[in-house]
């Protein structure tokens, strides 16, 4: 796979020193991309962030400072280093620049050999930059996942369900919970072993991001018990997604490990079945996420109560929604 090439924008009115630039750049294997003022520096840094922008201070239609500015401006994780290019090379001039933003400053005239090592330089501090972040992004990912099925662990599951129940308090919205226990899933582990009930596990999660739509959040809520957050969806849409998520998990197969097994077990795979609780906000005692939490709870017990393999809903009292044969 090929090296990633660093992308450097070059803004300069001057034709004469833009084609320098460019062609001194171009020489280091660099994609070099041009622009001649102030708009077409901004336009071209919103549509397509480079890696690297060397700015002429002195530009036709604005100052080179508001296109610091601009550049500078950005989000946090889109570092752009910017290498300020002038005739100005007073102390005022530089000092104005670094405050502003910029991350080095050249003044005109400058060597090949002197540009060629600033632009290297600020694009190693990009390049560790940008590790950093994706080091953060994923040791903050780790942090609020959950190992063995990669959904969200129980405590981003409970961080999410208080924003999701604040903001549907806050706009009239509703939320609906979903849980999900895997039936006898003790007996899985002591008849096959914990490694088979992992898979069983990870192969239920991903059946969970199968049947949930993507602003929906699915959690490991704790051993074979799984949850999911519907945002902005009502009793009848939650006992729809509950369905398909009750009869994806049911019919899904896991085939046995070698001689794990005896004659009476099914060779096409073993099938775990789920029973599933709902709750609803707006509704009746439900006034907090907690209570949202214990409401779905009790409707899930209704459900294996009432022989498991089924889905219950809280509606003021649980009872049990007959769900169709698969």
């Amino acid at each position: 796979m090929p090296a990633h090439r660093p992308r450097i924008l070059v803004v300069d009115d001057s034709r004469i020193q833009l084609e320098w630039l460019v062609k001194v750049l171009e020489k280091e294997a660099y994609l070099v991309d041009r622009a001649a003022d102030g708009r077409e520096a901004i336009r071209k840094v919103r549509s397509d962030p480079p890696d690297l922008v060397l700015l002429d201070m002195v530009l036709p239609d604005m100052d080179g400072l508001e296109v610091l500015r601009f550049v500078k401006a950005r989000p946090e994780d889109q570092f752009i280093p910017v290498i300020i290019l002038s005739v100005r090379s007073d102390l005022d001039s530089k000092v104005t620049g670094l405050r502003i933003g910029a991350d080095d400053f050249l003044a005109k005239p400058f060597a090949e050999a002197e540009i060629l090592a600033r632009c290297a330089a600020m694009l190693r501090i990009k390049s560790l930059q940008d590790q950093l972040r994706e080091t953060q992004r994923k040791l903050a990912e780790q942090a609020i996942t959950d190992d063995l099925t990669g959904l969200k662990n129980r405590r981003a599951f409970d961080e999410r369900l208080e924003e999701e129940f604040r903001r549907a308090q806050r706009y009239a919205d509703p939320v609906s919970l979903i849980m999900i226990d895997l039936d006898h899933f003790k007996q899985v582990n002591d008849r096959f072993g914990h490694p088979f009930g992992d898979v069983v596990l990870r192969g239920s999660a991903e059946q969970l991001r199968a049947s949930t739509r993507e602003p929906d959040i699915c959690a490991r809520y704790g051993g074979e018990e799984f949850a999911v957050i519907l945002p902005k969806t009502h009793l009848q849409g939650a006992l729809s997604v509950g369905e398909r998520i009750w009869r994806e998990l049911g019919a899904r197969r896991y085939p046995l490990p070698a001689g794990a097994g005896d004659a009476s077990d099914d060779p096409a795979g073993l099938q775990v079945t789920a029973s599933i609780g709902i709750a609803f906000y707006p509704s009746k005692d439900i006034g907090s996420p907690e209570l949202l939490v214990k409401y779905a709870d009790e409707a899930l017990y209704q459900a294996k109560r009432a022989g498991r393999n089924t889905i219950c809903l809280y509606q003021a009292q649980a009872y049990r929604y007959d769900v169709p044969s698969r």
